[in-house]
């Protein structure tokens, strides 16, 4: 466990078992594993979630269209660290740290972008292959002498894997489970639906918003206040027959169409069950998947700070036209504002030292799973070869 990692966990720890001691006004006889306020806005606790938390999950960074001939590449986030996507000469992904080994400047810029021979570093033009090789070094010899190694430099490397020919996410723990393994008890669905077919709407929805990323994760798998938040969309569903499931770092709610509603979009290749409802998923710790016959929402939840989460959301589609794909960007846009709106809100208490969550409803058990596993997280060290291969 590294210094950082330790100071981190004594503070956070150290402030857990005194606020414990102190008994709020607010505070009910039932026992409740929702978000309380100290878990909200701790700037210790939430470095810690960066490194014990992100810092060892697959996190979604993109899709391969974006990444079709080698050189292409994407830009993304593992927490707060910025990482980048490039498509090798042989066709593999491989993925880096995106900072030069020297000074720590980003070496790939924008959100997508395409290198045909090597990556220079623009503040002291040292150069990078495409499979993160230092290159050159300006006046090497003279600035360094004969001890300098490039082979001692090469950009940082951290896991690439995809999903169903689209999906592409990183890992910077080399000890972590697979991405199937992360994603297993939901991929049998999942693969059904057959996502490779499906293409990327001509747009994306990207915002900041004043809210903790946790208590944004919470209330997307909340499935209590949807009837209520989300009342413009109660013609749809059959909201009190709502049912979930939660498994391993995935878990799902399902509301069935209202009667002679119709969200097949003209398929009759998959199960009843999923032909006839709409599922709300997640995939810890960051990721809200909307699975449907003809469409695929992901709404991401980027930790900034404390209090601040960038919400990005992208849409792929089956057949769709621009018209259909701006109805659907509407509908999502408006329940991202809806739901970041409520949560907003809460914030506003949830600063307050006086006040403590109440008890989880059935229905946010898939909330309670979620905060359960980022307490797991913060609570388990790392490894002392977390981020480097063994010896």
């Amino acid at each position: 466990m590294s210094i950082l990692d330790h100071d981190l966990a004594t503070r956070v720890e150290h402030r857990r078992t005194a606020r414990d001691q102190f008994r709020t006004p607010a505070r009910g006889p039932l026992p409740t594993d929702l978000l309380q306020p100290e878990e909200v806005y701790d700037q210790d606790l939430f470095d810690l979630e960066m490194l014990r938390v992100f810092a060892r999950s697959w996190i979604w960074l993109g899709d391969t269209e974006d990444l079709r001939e080698p050189g292409d590449y994407l830009t993304g986030q593992i927490g707060l660290q910025p990482v980048f996507v490039v498509r090798q000469a042989d066709g593999s992904l491989k993925g880096f740290l995106n900072a030069c080994r020297h000074r720590a400047s980003p070496i790939a810029y924008g959100d997508t972008g395409h290198c045909p021979k090597s990556f220079t570093c623009p503040y002291h033009s040292w150069s990078y292959a495409l499979d993160g090789a230092l290159l050159s070094v300006p006046d090497r010899r003279r600035m360094y002498g004969r001890e300098f190694k490039l082979e001692d430099y090469g950009l940082v490397e951290f896991r690439v894997d995809v999903l169903f020919d689209k999906l592409v996410f990183g890992c910077l723990s080399r000890r972590q489970m697979s991405l199937e393994e992360w994603w297993a008890p939901m991929l049998p669905r999942y693969e059904r639906y057959g996502f490779d077919r499906f293409t990327r709407f001509h747009r994306d929805l990207d915002g900041v918003y004043p809210i903790n990323w946790k208590a944004f994760m919470e209330n997307s798998n909340d499935d209590y206040h949807v009837r209520f938040v989300h009342a413009r969309l109660n013609f749809m569903l059959k909201r009190v027959e709502t049912t979930f499931e939660v498994e391993g770092r995935c878990c799902s709610g399902y509301k069935p169409s209202a009667e002679g509603f119709d969200g097949t979009g003209g398929r009759t290749d998959l199960p009843e069950k999923d032909l006839r409802g709409f599922y709300a998923d997640a995939v810890y710790p960051n990721l809200s998947p909307l699975p449907s016959p003809t469409e695929l929402w992901i709404v991401r939840a980027d930790p900034i700070a404390p209090d601040r989460t960038r919400l990005f959301s992208r849409v792929y589609g089956l057949n769709k036209s621009i018209e259909e794909q701006e109805l659907t960007l509407e509908n999502l846009e408006a329940t991202n504002i809806e739901d970041t709106d409520m949560v907003a809100l809460t914030m506003r208490n949830l600063r307050s030292p006086l006040y403590a969550v109440g008890p989880p409803s059935k229905w946010e058990t898939r909330a309670v799973h979620i905060d359960r596993l980022v307490r797991a997280d913060v609570q388990t060290p790392l490894a002392d070869d977390e981020f480097v291969t063994s010896d």
